[in-house]
């Protein structure tokens, strides 16, 4: 899996799908997380400059912190309700053949 987690927006890429303007406030992710890379099974975290503007140094991981596991727990219900809202949009449609109501 190829991951992003970008904080300030709210935004979780997986695998190339996007979803931007998620509640992600009760995914633990810390304050001073700017975004989070994950490239199959390594990856990194970015840090947000200080207040003093010093710019921390990109964090190596080897493995996913729980609050990003969290952040893609939100995506997946997200994707889940969109499929559902969805496939029930596509059964309410009317039948049709070309303009006319069947």
């Amino acid at each position: 899996m190829n991951l992003t987690i970008i904080n300030e927006d709210n935004a979780v890429y997986i695998d190339g799908a996007a979803l931007a303007g998620l509640n992600l406030s009760a995914c633990g992710i810390p304050v001073n997380v700017h975004a989070l890379q994950w490239k199959v099974n390594l990856g990194w975290i970015e840090f947000k400059t200080e207040a003093n503007g010093h710019h921390p140094a990109n964090q190596v991981i080897s493995s996913l912190p729980d609050w990003a596991n969290n952040c893609v727990n939100v995506y997946n219900t997200k994707v889940a309700e969109n499929a559902s809202v969805t496939a029930n949009a596509k059964n309410n449609q009317p039948q049709t053949v070309g303009t006319t109501v069947v």
